[in-house]
């Protein structure tokens, strides 16, 4: 069950923008006077102990030549620090025809969130009323890109922590906000603008293969699926679906339909209500079973008045609820993450029943699902190890977000399957160093030592 602790700190639902708009190429602009879709992702790389960087984003178009063209609907809360290299659908739109050169994003109101941790006492959560250096930023592409009649295309939006928010010389975050982005328009089959953690409720089944869902800000999405969509939990098709459902959506959206294709569906919460967010406190710590966990909440399904984005929240445990590892459909994920295999640092979502008594309200936890989360730092010089491949560990030195949580340095496992970008492999991560890497995986307990681990997708360097 949840209690409210009330923490101060209000956190907003983002991770990337999506607009809709058409794909293109770099050469001269198409003369046609069709229109094109544009869909929106925003990311981040974040700062220390920093969890959350909340921003009003009021406005966001893109230049053909001649016109600031819009391509967001309606202005929306966003916060950067929630997704590490994840991307989140937020809207579509329709577009003229064109040469794009670059972006422009009008952003207020920042709010910064950071996590105090105070062993052994529990972490608190607290929060800066941030100031702008500037209210509007516009990039260039690194290319021009030309969209025409029919296309559809992501507007990819990553705002860099790191140089944005302005720290003293010990480090500490002033409040003071320097606003970086980088934006580039990618065709929509491209990784960059990629759907891999929309939540949703579900509205209803519409056919065999397909289902309709409405996103936190209202919109409503037809999703599509097929033979090689994978449904996380086995126990629940999609035919059992109901308007109670919430499901967390992985995949692409279709060029020619704009639905959502489905490549992973996963059940979040048959209970209509979900909280999503940060492990910050685990009591009794693995490997005894936990009766209690602290949640520090970036997200809710829907919104409930008395919950709040950015608080602290108290859970309740008993052993019974149902726990998972999202984005893989085994049996065995129970061996790997339990009620006796919680830390503070693993991305959550909590699903469960909602009730409101007497002005209070209690959340009973049914289901935990443990999700991919973003890690961003330096690789540890010589630390490396190849088994075989690109199967072998790594350690990374990570104080931003999730990482003021777990040791430092962490350890990575990475597999044959573990995804390297701009990197040739695991063997690539050598020499003097520091390297500066992203590492998107998930976070599990090392059941030899009782310590934290990730287990790598993707692992990825960064410029400087």
């Amino acid at each position: 069950m949840l209690n409210r602790k009330g923490m101060g700190v209000f956190v907003s639902l983002f991770a990337a923008l999506l607009l809709s708009s058409c794909g293109g190429g770099t050469s001269s602009s198409s003369t046609s006077n069709g229109q094109a879709s544009v869909f929106t992702v925003g990311t981040d790389a974040p700062l220390p102990s920093v969890v959350s960087c909340q921003l009003m984003v009021t406005g966001i178009t893109i230049f053909n030549g001649t016109t600031n063209v819009s391509v967001l609907s309606t202005p929306q809360v966003v916060d950067f620090a929630q997704f590490n290299g994840l991307h989140q659908l937020l809207d579509l739109n329709a577009v003229p025809n064109g040469t794009y050169t670059s972006a422009t994003v009008t952003i207020a109101s920042p709010v910064i969130g950071y996590i105090n941790v105070n062993p052994p006492n529990p972490p608190t959560a607290s929060t800066i009323n941030g100031t702008l250096s500037v209210s509007s930023v516009t990039a260039n592409f690194p290319q021009p890109f030309v969209l025409d009649a029919s296309d559809l295309v992501g507007l990819r939006m990553e705002f860099d922590l790191r140089q944005s928010l302005q720290v003293d010389g010990n480090g500490q975050v002033t409040g003071v906000v320097n606003p970086v982005f980088e934006m580039n328009l990618l065709n929509s089959t491209d990784a960059g603008v990629s759907i891999d953690d929309f939540h949703a409720g579900v509205i209803g089944v519409t056919g065999a293969n397909t289902f309709t869902v409405q996103g936190p800000h209202g919109r409503q999405w037809q999703v599509t699926t097929n033979d090689s969509t994978v449904f996380d939990d086995p126990d629940i098709p999609m035919s059992s679906f109901t308007a109670s459902t919430i499901v967390s959506l992985t995949g692409t959206l279709d060029p020619v339909s704009h639905a959502i294709d489905a490549s992973e569906v996963e059940v979040i919460s048959n209970d209509k209500f979900f909280l999503g967010g940060l492990l910050t406190y685990v009591n009794p710590a693995s490997p005894q079973p936990a009766t209690q966990a602290d949640i520090y909440v970036r997200e809710e399904l829907p919104a409930i008045s008395g919950i709040s984005d950015g608080q602290i929240e108290t859970l309740t445990l008993n052993g019974s609820e149902r726990y998972r590892i999202g984005n893989i459909n085994l049996p065995l994920t129970t061996l790997l993450f339990n009620n006796t295999l919680l830390a503070p640092g693993q991305r959550v979502d909590i699903g469960g029943p909602l009730t409101t008594s007497n002005g209070t309200e209690t959340l009973t936890v049914h289901r935990v699902i443990l999700r991919r989360q973003g890690q961003s730092g330096s690789w540890v010089s010589g630390s490396t190890m190849v088994q075989s491949g690109n199967a072998g560990s790594f350690q990374l030195t990570d104080d931003w977000t999730a990482g003021i949580l777990l040791p430092a340095p962490l350890t990575v496992l990475s597999t044959n399957d573990t995804n390297f970008i701009n990197l040739s492999g695991l063997g690539a991560l050598s020499g003097p160093g520091p390297i500066q890497i992203r590492v998107v995986g998930f976070i599990l307990i090392n059941q030899a030592n009782g310590q934290p681990v990730m287990v790598a997708r993707s692992v990825e360097q960064l410029g400087s």
